[in-house]
């Protein structure tokens, strides 16, 4: 997910019981579901078991629900800088929020068996060529699927 799509998330999107997170304002104006893996349905159940409601059916409290661009815009700043001190105190100060994007898109097609429709599905990549982008296939991945 973008992180946009990620700290303006409401508590109803999230459907703990088929494992999915609903998006219905995302970058490019559609609306998609995010199928979610075990270890992230267990850790958005332990942030729930501790925080409830406490930001009034959001998930986070950067984002006070303004559908107001601009403060959009002021959170997404924010956050963004906060990341880069993380990544700068990690000593990866070249990394970007949005790189960790890649890097699981990357993964889905390293790790699992998924298509490049069922990728694009999560991803929400329109373009096969913008997903292409990020298909870092490893060539042993690739040899190890040669006869």
């Amino acid at each position: 997910m973008r992180l946009r799509e990620m700290f303006t998330l409401t508590w109803d999107q999230v459907d703990m019981g088929k494992r999915t997170v609903f998006l219905d304002k995302t970058k490019n104006g559609d609306k998609r579901q995010i199928p979610l893996s075990s270890v992230a349905l267990r850790l958005l159940a332990e942030y729930r078991a501790t925080y409830g409601d406490a930001y009034g059916g959001r998930l986070f409290p950067w984002w006070d629900g303004s559908s107001e661009r601009r403060a959009l815009e002021r959170v997404t700043s924010l956050l963004s800088r906060q990341w880069g001190r993380v990544f700068e105190h990690a000593g990866c100060e070249a990394l970007r929020f949005h790189d960790l994007r890649h890097e699981a898109t990357s993964r889905f097609y390293e790790r699992t068996s998924l298509t490049d429709a069922q990728i694009a599905k999560i991803t929400s990549h329109k373009d096969p060529r913008m997903l292409m982008r990020y298909a870092n296939l490893r060539g042993s991945s690739l040899a190890d699927k040669l006869w």
